[in-house]
């Protein structure tokens, strides 16, 4: 397995890669990040262990351990031995390895990363708290007992503890979230917008970090940083405004420790802790903004796609209504066997038809139909090939009237036409055609079959029960006097 990864190229690079960034910082944080005094403000090859461990798999560390042990060496041997070297390599990988466990062990159930509250607070418990302080006593033990014995260990622990914890707060969220969304880093510096920001930020930095300020009391010019940084959260997310605030960082830390802004005002103690606050303030409050605010948006997406479920279900349930309503009120209009209109619409359409003709002065004309010896076909043939007969019967009248006229099943082996806009004479020559279409027709069950029709015309005059009975009348006339006969009311 050992010699499957040596081997491997993206191994050798990745390899090659982590241990030139961990010199290289090592060599940035011995000479640019510490004061004449000696208190190293942010100690940065930490940050690349911590994310190596977070973003790499645990199976994975064995074969990049060592490399980094080797690295340490070569960045202390010009100060420290190789036995002291090898001392710190080992509290190094041991805070890294241990913070980022526990990171994971902690935030395990869900997929987490620095865009979530959640692993912020781990984060900062764990890898800027918890585990830098138990390094830094071992630290400090190594230079109480082996390098320096004139100053205290408490000195010695701060040194480390709050070196460590700075440098990681500006570089390790940076490295896991550009490694997680590379193509974000991308877009953002190809857009003009954003490079026109990052000149004018910067710019201001130098301009009030260079400036020699002889005042008494510590300036509140570097807040502002923190103002631009929340903006900047809020309109191009974590990323942007963490590689701003490092940028920011290194600027001030360059300044200050040449004796130079608003933070050499105290003693070389004094302006260590300001200037280490003021670092650990400008990351992490647009770390926790960033997340709050992708949080927030993760859940208005949520819950506008939740929205765009809800919406699309209660217009799917309103259609299923609609189609449901549409059912029952056809499943009301129409009779059920032949599906033409039923009696409770004929009276409706009876009523507002003679309406129309009284109001209009229109014709308006009605044909009363019954089946002749239809109880004979139920009796000879059964109630089934009576009721494929009305079905029959009932397609063949819808297909030989007009769309205008209103056609249904009176009741039984009764129909009734309405017909608009018809005078009497029309409306029998309708009823004629009517007759001489059904006894003509050959029925494949029954053979032939004959219809009574009854015409009326409405009279504003009459009631509108008149109207029906006249046609009723009619149509038992045309029975009275031998069936398959077209009569109306005189």
């Amino acid at each position: 397995m050992i010699k499957k990864n040596f081997f491997n190229t993206k191994y050798i690079t990745n390899l090659l890669l982590l241990s030139f960034a961990y010199i290289f910082l090592g060599i940035i944080s011995i000479e640019y990040t510490t004061m004449s005094s000696g208190v190293a403000i942010a100690w940065l090859p930490n940050s690349v262990l911590l994310a190596f461990f977070l973003i790499k798999n645990i199976k994975e560390w064995k074969y990049y351990i060592p490399f980094f042990i080797i690295s340490e060496i070569i960045v202390d041997y010009p100060v420290f031995t190789v036995l002291q070297a090898l001392q710190f390599s080992f509290i190094n990988i041991f805070e890294t390895a241990v913070s980022a466990l526990l990171i994971k062990k902690m935030t395990r159930t869900t997929n987490l990363s620095f865009s979530n509250t959640k692993y912020i607070i781990v984060f900062f418990l764990v890898a800027l708290n918890i585990m830098p302080s138990i390094s830094a006593i071992l630290g400090a033990t190594v230079y109480t007992t082996q390098i320096i014995e004139n100053s205290t260990f408490f000195e010695f622990w701060r040194i480390w503890y709050f070196g460590n914890s700075v440098g990681i707060l500006l570089l390790t969220p940076i490295i896991v979230i550009t490694y997680e969304k590379f193509d974000l880093l991308k877009e953002y510096f190809l857009n003009i917008k954003n490079i026109i920001t990052i000149i004018f930020a910067v710019s201001l930095a130098i301009v009030l970090f260079s400036y020699n300020n002889q005042m008494t009391t510590l300036p509140t010019t570097p807040l502002i940083f923190i103002l631009i940084l929340l903006w900047i959260v809020y309109k191009q997310g974590i990323l942007a405004s963490l590689i701003l605030a490092l940028i920011f960082s290194i600027i001030t830390m360059y300044f200050t420790i040449n004796s130079i802004g608003p933070f050499v005002i105290f003693s070389q103690r004094e302006t260590t802790i300001f200037l280490q606050e003021f670092v650990v303030i400008l990351t992490i409050i647009p770390l926790f903004i960033g997340a709050l605010l992708f949080e927030v948006k993760e859940s208005n997406k949520k819950l506008k796609k939740l929205n765009n479920i809800l919406e699309e279900k209660v217009k799917e349930k309103t259609k299923i209504l609609l189609e449901s309503n549409e059912k029952l009120t056809l499943l009301a209009s129409k009779d059920a066997l032949t599906n033409i209109y039923n009696r409770r619409m004929l009276n409706e359409y009876i009523l507002q038809e003679t309406k129309k003709s009284k109001r209009h002065k229109i014709d308006l004309s009605l044909i009363l139909l019954d089946i002749d010896h239809f109880k004979d076909i139920n009796d000879k043939y059964g109630h089934k090939i009576g009721d494929e007969v009305l079905i029959e019967i009932s397609s063949l009248l819808s297909r030989n009237i007009r769309q205008s006229d209103i056609f249904g099943r009176w009741g039984g082996e009764e129909f009734i036409i309405l017909l608009p806009q018809t005078n009497i004479k029309n409306a029998y020559e309708v009823a004629e055609s009517l007759r001489k279409k059904i006894e003509k027709h050959y029925f494949d069950k029954v053979g032939k079959t004959t219809i009574s029709l009854g015409v009326s015309m409405y009279d504003p005059k009459d009631d509108i029960l008149d109207f029906i009975e006249n046609a009723d009348s009619a149509m038992y006339k045309a029975k009275y006097n031998g069936r398959n006969k077209v009569e109306y009311f005189k």
